[in-house]
């Protein structure tokens, strides 16, 4: 970012700060005022705060400007109109001196419990090209949303102790602000991030032998098959040949033993919701895809012919397609697939529904309690966009690219630097590496923060 691109980028981040004011909880009502867009936290007094400025070093290098407080909101207000930061930091820790220079001497009082959700723990590396802005942005998304998920029906926080926040780049953080959480320490909120990760989680605490006689289920609950003709059948009476029937054991050989899930609650639920809805995405493929996916989870090679292993590929995808049964399975009744033992199922479970269902967070963010983490309503200064508060509501709705632009359309001359592309307020916006264009303020103040041009 050359100087005068860095002046026009600084003197728009300050505009911005001119209009937006700082609010607090009592002006939660007011939400929609663009005058009260900068969202204080809680006891914003015993915080740290930490800015990032369109100084000398910017952006080759960022040097954060710590161990500020502020003792009133106008006192924020005024620094942010003063400075207009490229980022805006406050700590998730209270303390009793936030202003002291050296962390000892700050006095730890406590912390939020934070979740950092970003597209970089979702895709590789290697990866990463292939994903336009868009496409991270919705994946980051439903992360998001299993991860409150978690926190209200795992954890049961109050949906209104969650505080929910766009980044301004390319995820969300969530905030439990609840006094219940304060004062825990690094080790047991790691544990928290291993439990809706699935770190550590053993798959056989779920699954259960159930010993039975042939009596204790009702026609329809479960899969039989007749002893005489082997015809499955969900009936007491085998419809070939008028024989009874036996229920199936998890290895197909009559009356026995049922295997389900026991634990229907936290992991339990979350494992068949992610069977189920594996199942669901197999029924609609191709049979050649659903063919080769299920052999993938099921470890069959390509090549091994028509062997058992091919035979429970087939079965399942029979299964997959049947509505029924697969209803039955979401109700932890496993025994629908003869031939598929407790290890089958260990390995699909693992496999499948855990990916599924688990939540990927940023552990290291999560562990750490004197964290520093962005503020609410302020500007990201690498993208332009709002770090936008939403209520959890929200989210469903929120499209990032809509609702966390902060400039207009004016028009801006750019020479850009590399090829770049982006979708704001409903057009697409390309440059390429070279090339003089005109787009809008928003679209231009994306493209400088990024690297991608430079104003003319």
């Amino acid at each position: 970012m050359n100087e005068k691109t860095k002046r026009f980028v600084r003197r728009k981040f300050g505009e911005y700060y001119e209009r937006a004011g700082v609010r607090g909880k009592e002006k939660e009502k007011d939400k929609e005022k663009e005058k009260d867009k900068v969202k204080v936290p809680r006891d914003f007094w015993r915080r740290e705060w930490g800015f990032v400025l369109f100084d000398s070093h910017f952006p080759a290098r960022l040097v954060m400007r710590r161990h500020k407080a502020f003792a009133t909101r106008e006192e924020l207000a005024n620094y942010l109109r003063r400075n207009a930061p490229a980022h805006a930091y406050y700590s998730t820790a209270l303390y009793k001196n936030p202003a002291a220079a050296k962390m000892s001497d700050k006095g730890w009082l406590g912390a939020d419990l934070i979740f950092d959700l970003d597209a970089d723990h979702l895709v590789s590396e290697a990866e990463l090209p292939k994903f336009s802005y868009e496409d991270l942005l919705r994946l980051v998304k439903r992360e998001t949303e299993k991860l409150l998920d978690f926190l209200v029906s795992d954890f049961g926080f109050r949906e209104e102790e969650v505080e929910l926040v766009f980044s301004g780049s390319r995820g969300y953080h969530l905030h439990v602000r609840s006094d219940e959480v304060r004062g825990l320490g690094s080790r047991e909120r790691r544990e928290i991030v291993d439990y809706v990760g699935a770190t550590g989680l053993e798959i056989d605490r779920f699954l259960e032998n159930r010993t039975v006689s042939g009596g204790e289920f009702r026609s329809g609950e479960e899969l039989r098959r007749c002893r005489y003709c082997n015809k499955i059948t969900r009936r007491l009476a085998c419809p070939v040949c008028g024989r009874e029937t036996a229920i199936l054991t998890s290895k197909g050989r009559g009356r026995g033993g049922s295997l389900r899930i026991s634990n229907l609650d936290g992991w339990g639920k979350r494992l068949l919701r992610g069977l189920t809805e594996f199942l669901h995405e197999i029924a609609g493929q191709g049979e050649e895809e659903s063919l080769k996916e299920l052999k993938s989870v099921l470890g069959v090679g390509e090549g091994d012919g028509v062997g058992e292993g091919e035979k429970r590929v087939r079965e399942m995808l029979k299964i997959a397609k049947d509505e029924a049964a697969v209803e039955r399975i979401g109700r932890g009744l496993l025994d629908q697939i003869p031939g598929f033992s407790k290890s089958v199922w260990r390995e699909i479970l693992s496999k499948v529904a855990v990916r599924l269902e688990k939540s990927e967070s940023d552990a290291p963010v999560t562990a750490d309690t004197k964290r520093l983490i962005r503020l609410p309503g302020s500007l990201h200064g690498k993208s332009s966009l709002v770090v936008e508060p939403l209520g959890i509501a929200e989210l469903k709705d929120f499209e990032p690219l809509e609702d966390a632009v902060a400039f207009g359309g004016s028009p801006v001359e750019v020479r850009a630097l590399r090829k770049a592309a982006v979708k704001m307020k409903g057009e697409r916006y390309e440059v390429k590496e070279g090339e003089v264009a005109v787009v809008p303020e928003c679209a231009a103040l994306y493209f400088f923060c990024r690297g991608a041009a430079e104003i003319l």
